[in-house]
């Protein structure tokens, strides 16, 4: 092994998954419907085949799924390159930008590489106030990303929240509201974004198809703005950005909405079961009403050696100590099975 390994600034959850109850990265553990299968096994031989220049078919069928505007969609290899286009079209050195100290980690690694001035929200208590942050922002600010609801922390702010936000911004400002978690939140009350990019064109969603839908491994995401601002995306896109395959299993997924529904019924059940479940006087447990929840534990070394109990009993987790959060743990949801064997484990767990 070379000393001058390449390495790559995300930290991510855990590579293993043969063997393992993989509960790192906030996967559905129930893999993807069998109308996706089975449209990825019709396809394969065609992987020789270049995709569609811009996913046309995909962009189409989530304008029908959503009712949208097509040409306002752009598709991504999973969410973040649609984030990493955002900041090459919309950004340049030395520009401010505005997220959350506990955000998804891409926010932070692109303001690094695009050479922009962060400007950190402590986001401490989890769940924080819009009002709050809005306050941080200036005529200055060129883009404010927020998560919705946020990974890890679980924070969440409903329409009503968000729209007086919005209005509070300048216009100039770019408000990038990730959706990567929203199909799981069915309270009225929550807005995923998609309904005010007419009102509010300086909005711009991202969404993913790596959670509930499964596809994680095709890497397959897309944004939604106003015409504007997608063809200036556009200007940075790649050709062929995403592959055959990931289209095809992202417009079949899209069409199977039953699956999804139980996708989320499930989801529900498993995590209410889990928390009601967990009983170890050693951590503490936080709902984030996503599919994954958070253990506290009073000292770092505990989470250190908890995390290394469920290895050994071949169950992974997301020790959140690259996030800044070396106190807790992050352990996504997964099916009825896996979080019976989990919760037994887990109350086992002492020092």
């Amino acid at each position: 092994m070379t000393k001058n390994k390449p390495k790559n600034n995300y930290q991510g959850g855990a590579e293993e998954f043969k063997g393992f109850t993989r509960l790192s990265s906030n996967e559905n553990n129930d893999g993807p419907s069998h109308r996706v299968k089975t449209a990825i096994k019709k396809n394969i031989n065609f992987s020789n085949i270049y995709p569609e220049l811009d996913g046309e078919t995909l962009r189409n069928q989530i304008a029908k799924t959503y009712s949208l505007n097509s040409e306002q969609i752009v598709l991504g290899a999973g969410s973040d390159e649609v984030l990493q286009m955002i900041y090459a079209a919309f950004s340049k050195p030395g520009d401010e930008v505005i997220f959350t100290k506990y955000a998804f980690a891409m926010y932070s690694i692109y303001a690094k590489n695009f050479k922009c001035k962060p400007k950190i929200f402590n986001d401490a208590q989890f769940q924080f106030s819009l009002k709050d942050l809005a306050k941080l922002a200036s005529s200055n600010t060129k883009i404010i990303f927020l998560a919705n609801p946020n990974n890890p922390t679980g924070s969440i702010f409903y329409k009503d929240e968000l729209i007086q936000f919005i209005k509070k911004i300048n216009k100039n400002t770019l408000i990038v509201l990730d959706s990567a978690y929203c199909e799981y939140l069915q309270d009225k009350k929550y807005e995923n974004g998609l309904s005010l990019i007419k009102k509010f064109p300086n909005l711009f969603v991202t969404r993913s198809f790596s959670k509930i839908y499964a596809l994680g491994g095709l890497r397959i995401g897309w944004g939604y703005s106003s015409l504007k601002n997608i063809s200036r995306i556009y200007q940075f896109k790649k050709p062929f950005n995403v592959s055959r395959l990931s289209c095809i299993a992202a417009t079949e997924a899209l069409k199977d909405q039953p699956w999804i529904f139980k996708s989320i019924k499930n989801n529900e059940e498993n995590r209410k079961f889990t928390i009601n479940g967990l009983n170890n006087s050693l951590f503490k447990t936080i709902d984030t009403m996503a599919n994954f929840i958070l253990l506290e534990f009073k000292h770092r070394n505990i989470a250190n050696r908890f995390v290394q109990y469920l290895y050994k009993n071949k169950i992974t987790v997301r020790h959140l100590a690259s996030y800044g959060l070396p106190r807790h743990i992050r352990m996504t949801i997964g099916n009825p099975n896996e979080m019976k064997k989990t919760i037994k484990v887990c109350n086992r767990f002492n020092v």
